[in-house]
């Protein structure tokens, strides 16, 4: 449970710090005015980085060098203190007073976030529904945290040889040295976080329906998804099968990946399809089925972190009520009724709190409202983060 958070030249934020309630916690304000910048905070002290794929500079408020968020956490009956220093170059992450990596973060205070973004992930691009698996893969299991940086890592660096290959900087017979030390690791990597996507998938599939079901207020819909990888549906492929998919590959990308100077083969290509009764939702579905099929899985990733690890992940709202149907708005707001955790949630709606204070269940949440990077009305008093 988050208890607060301070800020100092954070996005439109110059001085700023707020309590949060152990529930519930509403931003209210007009377009513009910071509720979105509280929630990317919270995200940034969770998992080191912004559900916005910001750069470091677009966080730090104009004419400053450097920007400071804190937190203070309850969680596992203890307490903890998280803070951010970030700089153009770079963002130092501490827990306790102490150095700490996202990896650790992540695995530490899981939180799940709904965007407008994430609600329109199947029409838009392969990145953010490979973003959607790789939230679920470390609800799946928290050590994938460390296998998504670890093929990161590599991949950044195989890329930065094949774009000095492209270039011809260096000394060609050196760096395909380097090339061919690179692969083996590269595919040892692509091969496990392929596998865990694959996995993780299968394990959610009937939450994932169930969920759907429920929104849809429908009982006999047909939900499924495909992990595509070269254009194959993998779902049902062994780790070997993975493996010798991408070792084909890339003996027959080794030129073109030379020509583009960038990495042509493994999980940062493949994608997610999400089907529905049997179609390709991408191409046979409205919006507001595609919204309600993301709003579905999120659901589900939540339901599924329940029971693997005992408790709830915090959620994070970014004005996804207002993209929904009243139907689709009203399953939302009953999910959110009866799962115990902390929730927030921004809005321009003045008629959300109250709404949910009416729900059965819901006790009386925190209305924090925000103009022009100042905060107003907290239903709670400061200064106990400053300690």
């Amino acid at each position: 449970m988050f208890k607060g958070l301070m800020l100092r030249n954070f996005r439109n934020f110059n001085q700023a710090s707020v309590l949060f309630g152990p529930r519930l916690n509403v931003f209210l304000g007009d377009n513009g005015q910071g509720k979105t910048n509280l929630l990317e905070a919270i995200y940034v002290l969770s998992t080191g980085s912004s559900f916005r794929f910001a750069e470091n500079e677009n966080l730090i408020q104009k004419s400053f060098s450097e920007a400071a968020i804190k937190t203070k956490i309850f969680h596992g009956d203890l307490d903890y203190e998280i803070q951010a220093s970030i700089m153009k170059s770079r963002k130092n992450l501490s827990l306790q007073g102490k150095k700490v990596t996202s990896t650790e973060l992540v695995r530490k205070f899981p939180v799940v976030i709904f965007s407008p973004e994430s609600l329109a992930a199947i029409k838009d691009g392969a990145d953010q529904r490979r973003q959607l698996i790789d939230e679920l893969l470390i609800s799946y299991d928290p050590k994938n945290a460390q296998l998504i940086a670890d093929f990161r890592k590599c991949l950044k660096s195989r890329n930065k040889v094949l774009k000095e290959l492209n270039e011809g900087t260096r000394s060609t017979f050196a760096l395909r040295e380097v090339l061919e030390s690179l692969n083996p690791i590269f595919i040892d990597l692509g091969t496990q976080l392929s596998t865990q996507r694959i996995l993780a998938l299968k394990a959610l599939l009937p939450d994932f329906n169930n969920a759907m079901q429920n929104i849809s207020n429908k009982h006999n819909v047909d939900i499924s998804v495909e992990y595509v990888i070269s254009g194959e549906n993998a779902l049902l492929w062994d780790v070997n099968l993975v493996r010798k998919s991408l070792e084909r590959r890339m003996e027959e990308l080794a030129d073109a990946e030379v020509a583009s100077g960038a990495s042509l083969v493994g999980p940062q290509k493949h994608d997610i399809r999400f089907l529905y009764d049997q179609n390709d939702s991408r191409f046979y579905c409205s919006q507001g089925q595609q919204r309600a099929l993301i709003l579905s899985f999120k659901m589900a990733q939540i339901v599924y972190h329940r029971r693997s690890h005992g408790a709830y992940p915090v959620l994070l709202l970014d004005d996804v009520l207002s993209e929904l149907d009243f139907d689709k708005r009203q399953a939302l707001i009953s999910f959110l009724t009866e799962i115990d955790t902390q929730i927030f949630i921004t809005t321009t709606d003045l008629s959300l709190p109250a709404d949910l204070n009416s729900q059965a269940g819901l006790e009386k949440c925190s209305v924090i409202r925000l103009t022009g990077g100042v905060i107003h009305d907290s239903d709670y008093n400061t200064s106990d983060i400053r300690r």
